[in-house]
């Protein structure tokens, strides 16, 4: 088995020839002009270690810092959201049990948690209420369907959501029953 030097032997070779006539000028250079080109390349030598290897990392973590950042705040935020579902009352699961399903279904859809009327609601009998909602907000919906389980007992019997070409934006069909 060959040494590294042996297998390197020919590549070496081959790098002095080519290398030759740039070291036959640079050798025929003035003394001062010598040292000029001789730091003139240790400059270039830094600044390509600069933008090929240093300035990567420095973004690559400045970018990872920002994103630990955004997590953290979002932590945050979910921490605050948790904080207030725990502070609401427990009386209020039963605050809509009095009033029949549609009504509760249309006073949750009126008290702005999503933004905008439902585009269809049909009664299936006194157990059910079907439900058509176009372009809202997926959050939005969901704190909707949590307003309702928690204030009016109404679970959900079936849901079919759609996604919109709208980022975060989904249609939603919804069949609700009330909570036994």
């Amino acid at each position: 088995m060959k040494s590294l030097r042996e297998q390197l032997e020919p590549q070496l070779a081959q790098l002095n020839r080519q290398l030759a006539p740039l070291r036959a000028r640079f050798e025929a250079l003035q003394s001062r002009e010598q040292l000029l080109v001789a730091a003139a390349s240790l400059v270039l030598a830094l600044v390509l270690i600069w933008l090929l290897l240093w300035q990567p990392f420095a973004l690559a973590r400045s970018h990872r810092a920002d994103e630990l950042e955004s997590a953290r705040a979002m932590a945050v935020r979910i921490e605050q959201i948790g904080a207030q579902q725990q502070a609401r009352p427990a009386s209020t699961l039963a605050v809509g049990n009095d009033v029949s399903l549609l009504s509760a279904v249309d006073q949750a859809s009126k008290d702005g948690v999503l933004g905008k009327p439902l585009s269809r609601i049909n009664p299936d009998g006194d157990k059910q209420v079907r439900v058509w909602i176009d372009d809202v907000s997926f959050d939005a919906l969901l704190r909707w369907v949590d307003d309702l389980q928690s204030h009016y007992n109404v679970r959900i019997d079936n849901i079919a959501v759609e996604r919109r070409p709208t980022a975060g934006a989904v249609s939603a069909r919804l069949t609700l029953t009330r909570a036994q």
